[in-house]
């Protein structure tokens, strides 16, 4: 089998968690690295690229032409939009889905004027939410490149903090000490925390990946991505979503930012049966309470 990857340390570090359980399959395997789009145009920001699914669709491409047999991704980077011929086969167990705050200050004790990095639109608005409501004024400036890249420019002075995904350093084993950031106001990206495996639909790879798919994290994702379906969402659309499962029930939170002072931020408890059913009307009524 032949797996397809783009070839940071985080994606690698992905790629290796899928593979531990191709073995545990028996399964044999050799690795194909692919450089996207995305890493290609390394200083424009998510929301500036050319195009949706930057760091997908090479992959997406070399899928289709055979030339690899599945393709290893974090899962909030696959665009809702995606060739029929393709599926998300297998999902793994969540990692954390929240955001982390790299920085000297802690984020109630931010200075005014405080520069923070971060590429993503979602991130730049709830923490504009959060200084607003504590009366300051911040200063987010786009930041690129792989979580080192990040922490070195933290490290030289370009900015007081950076916001990452905490499970990117927790799977890189950062030594770094950070600041998980709540749920209320940072709901998280959908999907964030998830590692997802593509293959070609029906295919033998795909009926091999479905053994390792974990289906408390498969309901997460169906439901972050059902709300994401409604309210519309991408890089340049700040949209969080977060589905918990438990055993009888989903907890569910959405945001919706609009500016540094107007923001959605609602919360629901979903039933396990008909789920994505109510999950489409919860998003519904959010987007039905924003026109409030």
């Amino acid at each position: 089998m032949i797996v397809g990857t783009r070839g940071s340390k985080l994606a690698l570090q992905q790629t290796a968690a899928v593979c531990e359980r191709l073995r545990m399959q028996g399964v044999e395997y050799e690795l194909k690295i692919v450089r996207s789009l995305g890493d290609e145009m390394p200083d424009r920001a998510l929301y500036d690229m050319p195009e949706k699914g930057v760091f997908v669709k090479k992959l997406d491409v070399l899928l289709l032409e055979r030339q690899i047999d599945i393709a290893v991704h974090s899962m909030k980077d696959i665009p809702l939009e995606r060739d029929e011929r393709l599926e998300t086969a297998a999902v793994l167990p969540r990692d954390s889905p929240f955001d982390a705050l790299v920085s000297h200050y802690r984020i109630e004790n931010m200075p005014e004027g405080a520069v923070i990095g971060t590429s993503s639109v979602r991130r730049k608005y709830q923490m504009l939410n959060y200084m607003y409501q504590k009366g300051l004024e911040i200063e987010i400036r786009d930041i690129r490149g792989n979580v080192d890249t990040r922490l070195r420019k933290l490290e030289r002075g370009d900015y007081d903090g950076v916001i990452l995904a905490e499970a990117g350093l927790e799977r890189l084993h950062m030594a770094v000490n950070y600041e998980r950031l709540a749920r209320d106001p940072f709901v998280p990206s959908p999907n964030q925390g998830i590692i997802a495996v593509v293959a070609r639909r029906d295919s033998d790879e795909s009926e091999i990946l479905h053994r390792i798919d974990d289906p408390d994290t498969r309901i997460e994702a169906e439901v972050e991505n059902e709300v994401l379906k409604v309210i519309g969402g991408g890089c340049a659309i700040p949209v969080g979503v977060h589905a918990s499962c438990s055993d009888s029930h989903i907890e569910l939170a959405v945001y919706v930012g609009y500016s540094g002072k107007n923001y959605i931020l609602r919360r629901a408890t979903l039933p396990m049966n008909g789920y994505l059913k109510s999950a489409h009307e919860f998003a519904i009524q959010t987007l039905e309470h924003g026109k409030d």
